[in-house]
């Protein structure tokens, strides 16, 4: 991707393997070190971690939520207990709730994988699904 041709340019800069996302100048482009580099404040992306640039209207910086294309967790939650839920957890990288017994064990994490007997979160941790409980929300977008 050639990135010298957004110095200068408002932009929003999704990530792939996170929720945020950034809305800002784009202040410059380091090809030594691979990363772009979002002002006013100095905030560096790897361009590893970029999944898609595009344009965006001038104004203040703004990540995450703020920069107005995320979306957010609806606030009704249903327990996953279909295959084809989990999939469809995965696919939209919906925030879910795991519950052990009437503990909650993790809030707001994000599935990757699964199979008959197991559930593999972002960070790494497998879970067995006879063991834990896992709540969904579904994702509402702009």
């Amino acid at each position: 991707m050639e990135f010298e041709k957004w110095i200068g340019r408002h932009v929003t800069v999704f990530r792939i393997n996170d929720d945020r996302t950034y809305s800002a100048r784009v202040d410059g482009w380091d090809p030594e070190k691979g990363r772009l580099q979002l002002g006013p404040k100095p905030v560096y992306i790897s361009a590893d971690d970029i999944l898609k640039i595009m344009p965006s209207e001038p104004g203040p910086f703004r990540r995450g939520p703020a920069a107005g294309v995320s979306a957010h967790p609806h606030s009704v939650g249903y327990v996953l207990n279909d295959s084809l839920q989990y999939e469809n957890a995965i696919l939209f990288r919906s925030p879910v709730t795991v519950w052990k017994g009437d503990r909650v064990i993790r809030y707001r994490a994000i599935i990757v994988a699964h199979d008959k007997v197991e559930v593999t979160l972002r960070s790494g941790e497998k879970l067995l699904k006879q063991e834990y409980c896992f709540v969904a929300r579904s994702i509402r977008g702009n």
